[in-house]
């Protein structure tokens, strides 16, 4: 899953999302318009259909993702003066692949605009100074947008490392449940002790090994992140490890938990599917912690994944300093520490308890 999962968004930048054309003008300017969008990276010009009738079909079907209009005699109304609007039907179902589509097909109508501009400004010759002074004039007042962290827009540095660490705790969960839960369903814990001496020692004993194959995964994620990719660490790559071993061993912590307050494996499965599986939506990274209701803002504080999901990024992209790394790794610590103070005593109340093994 993890192999697939970086397989997915190894194209790292969404490009050529496919648009349908409707051109009601058949004039030159848009045939300009059609060539623009053309030339945007996101864009491609998939369909012509001839009228918003038959466009709908190819949207609601998703072969494209939103509709550009060119209304009959756009041309001649720019010509007049009285521009009419290039009508774009974006279908939000998609938000992401909008959200860049948008932004492309509005740089595209606002080049022919600034062009027209440009040339109106050069004909009146008001202020004088030729093309350069015309363009300063139509450009007077812009916005100059500068991205500071994650230039390249890569969704592989942000959603995939972002999505797979989230997989890898909620694996390392499920794992350990497994690795302790079936020796209560299957009733081997008195063969299970013996061979691992006190209750602490077959914990740790089993516990160990599968920290050790998540901490090779985690390790490998941030390589190919880091390292293979070339994404590069914006901060230092020795602290994103660290909250990546930390994130692992909290993970391995829950299933000792989660196993010490049922002693049943199937329970914990489920109490897994509702306490690790829903990290990733209450992390704040896909919807604002801060827009959240007061219920949700509070279970979020109360999921390991929310406080180090700021560790990694932190670290990979925006160069945070080891001060609020350190903080970050101390609240991940308090959990490893709750977990194992609660899920061991626990365990071994349970594992003096016959009547709660086999539970199915």
């Amino acid at each position: 899953m993890l192999v697939t999962l970086l397989w997915i968004f190894s194209n790292s930048v969404p490009v050529a999302l496919p648009i349908a054309f409707v051109d009601e003008d058949h004039s030159s300017d848009s045939r300009g318009l059609a060539m623009r969008l053309a030339a945007m990276r996101s864009v491609q010009v998939a369909a012509r259909p001839a009228s918003l009738e038959a466009a709908w079909p190819l949207v609601r079907s998703a072969e494209v993702y939103a509709v550009v209009h060119v209304p009959p005699g756009w041309q001649r109304e720019r010509l007049r003066g009285s521009p009419q609007p290039v009508l774009v039907y974006e279908n939000l179902q998609f938000n992401l692949a909008i959200g860049l589509l948008s932004k492309d097909i509005g740089a595209a109508v606002r080049s022919m605009g600034t062009e027209r501009a440009l040339a109106g400004e050069m004909r009146i010759g008001g202020g004088g100074g030729g093309a350069d002074a015309a363009g300063v004039r139509v450009r007077a007042l812009q916005l100059d947008v500068r991205t500071v962290f994650n230039p390249a827009l890569s969704y592989e540095a942000f959603l995939a490392g972002m999505t797979a660490a989230a997989m890898l705790n909620l694996f390392a969960v499920i794992a350990s449940v497994s690795a302790l839960g079936r020796e209560f369903r299957d009733r081997t814990v008195p063969a299970w002790l013996a061979s691992g001496g006190s209750v602490w020692q077959a914990a740790a004993g089993k516990l160990a090994v599968v920290l050790m194959v998540y901490l090779v995964l985690g390790l490998a994620l941030i390589a190919r992140l880091a390292g293979w990719r070339g994404w590069g660490v914006a901060g230092s790559m020795g602290l994103w490890a660290g909250a990546m071993s930390l994130l692992m061993a909290v993970a391995v912590a829950t299933g000792l938990l989660l196993i010490g307050l049922t002693a049943n494996m199937r329970t914990a499965y489920s109490l897994t599917g509702i306490y690790v599986a829903t990290a990733l939506a209450f992390s704040g990274f896909s919807f604002p912690t801060h827009a959240m209701s007061g219920t949700a803002q509070f279970w979020s504080l109360l999921l390991p994944y929310t406080h180090y999901l700021p560790l990694q990024q932190g670290q990979s992209m925006a160069a945070a300093s080891a001060a609020s790394w350190a903080r970050g790794m101390w609240l991940l610590c308090v959990f490893l520490m709750i977990y194992v103070g609660i899920g061991l005593p626990m365990l071994a109340l349970h594992s003096r308890m016959p009547a709660k093994w086999g539970q199915r």
